[in-house]
This record gives structure tokens, C-alpha cells and sequence, in this order.
């Protein structure tokens, strides 16, 4: 393996994990990288990832920066919650908001296999804090649940239908982690529910790194 190269949100970032410790370099992606160098010395990292992002700006801002190039190459995909936080609550979201969401979705992966013809892609579900209960300190969003299992569906359906790709199904591993157990058994950062806490974080990576050992996914507790 040469090269990883991490795509998407704060699912990957070291930000809300720093937040929360004080210690630096414990995002998702920053610990699978050093997983990853234990067994590939030399490999390089690359984490093109961004608080914020969404499916349009991995597609405009992150996918160029990738290099073509036919080396073994691991690339983790998180992508689509922000589209989703971005029309929390809205009046008048966009027409077809989810449908454009996977049409991005596969544009991204798409290009990814053709920039590098050799990589194996793990792509993830978007997490629900609110445990599949639909209500989030106090307020039911029961439409926005609605967007979150079809988008869902589509990335299960999408990691199934594309060589190269496995699904790293985050939303049934944090399952029963969000607003439904006690707070010091949350994945999520204390100050914004919506973010990885540094548990979380390392839940993600090991995820990760049990797909990439061939491991099923179990849900750890």
C-alpha cells in the first residue's frame, strides 16, 4: 500500500476529538493513517477532508487534488451529513435535495476509481445521533430522518454495486451511542451533537481498519 487519502467531513476531522482532549492529530482519519504506516512503512497520507463539507464540495474542492495515479491506494470516503444539516428544519429545501445528494455521491466514488484505477474505497453512512428515535432535544425530525435512511440506503446500495468498494456502515456502529445513552457512553462531542467526539473518532478508525483486515463490522460497546 503507497497511499491514503481521506475525502469528506468532520466524521474525519481532528477538530471536535482536539476539542475535547486538548491532544492533537486523533481525528478518524489521522488515527487510520498511523494504523495504516504501522503496516505500511512509508506510506504516504493525504486528508483532504474539511469541517463543513458537503457532497459539492468534495466534488469541487477535494477530488482535484488528487493526483492520477495507478499505485495501491486506500481512500475513505465520509460524505453527505452537511447536505443534510445544511436544510435542518428548512421551509423550502431544495427539490429532489436527496437524489442530488446521491448523484454526487456517485460522481465522487466514480472519479476516485478513475483517478486511481488501484484503490480500495471505504465508503461511509451518515451517523443519527438521535438513535432512530427521530427527535433531537425536543424536536422531531421526522422528515429529516426520512432524507437520512434513503440517503443511507443509496451508499449500502452504491458500496454493493462498485468494484473496489466496501461499505464502513457508521450509522450502525454508533447506533445506540447518541442522545439515547448516557452521556459519558456518547460518540459525539459534548458541544455540537452532530460531531464525533475522540471516542467516536476511534470508533471510526477501527471500522476502517477492520474492513481493510477483512473483518466484518462489529458494533463495539
Amino acid at each position: 500500500m503507497k497511499l491514503y487519502i481521506a475525502l469528506g467531513d468532520s466524521i474525519s476531522i481532528d477538530r471536535y476529538p482536539e476539542l475535547e482532549t486538548g491532544m492533537p492529530n486523533i481525528g478518524a482519519a489521522s488515527l487510520f493513517s498511523r494504523d495504516l504506516r504501522d503496516r505500511h512503512p512509508g506510506l504516504a497520507f493525504r486528508n483532504l477532508t474539511a469541517d463543513g463539507a458537503t457532497t459539492e464540495a468534495v466534488l469541487r474542492d477535494q477530488l482535484p487534488r488528487i493526483q492520477d495515479t495507478s499505485d495501491p491506494a486506500i481512500v475513505t470516503i465520509t460524505a453527505g451529513g452537511n447536505d443534510l444539516l445544511m436544510n435542518l428544519g428548512a421551509t423550502h429545501p431544495p427539490d429532489k435535495l436527496v437524489e442530488g445528494m446521491m448523484e454526487r455521491l456517485s460522481r465522487i466514488v466514480d472519479e476516485v476509481l478513475r483517478r486511481l484505477p488501484n484503490a480500495l474505497v471505504l465508503l461511509g453512512t451518515i451517523y443519527d445521533p438521535s438513535d432512530n428515535t427521530g427527535t433531537l432535544h425536543g424536536r422531531s425530525l421526522s422528515r429529516e430522518a426520512e432524507w437520512l435512511a434513503r440517503f443511507n440506503d443509496f451508499v449500502r446500495h452504491l458500496a454493493a454495486n462498485r468494484s473496489n468498494v466496501r461499505l464502513a456502515d457508521i450509522h450502525a456502529r454508533f447506533m445506540c451511542h447518541g442522545v439515547t445513552a448516557p452521556e459519558q457512553q456518547r460518540w459525539y462531542w459534548s458541544g455540537l451533537i452532530f460531531e464525533p467526539n475522540a471516542e467516536g473518532a476511534r470508533q471510526v478508525r477501527t471500522l476502517w481498519m477492520g474492513l481493510v483486515e477483512g473483518l466484518t463490522s462489529p458494533r463495539v460497546e
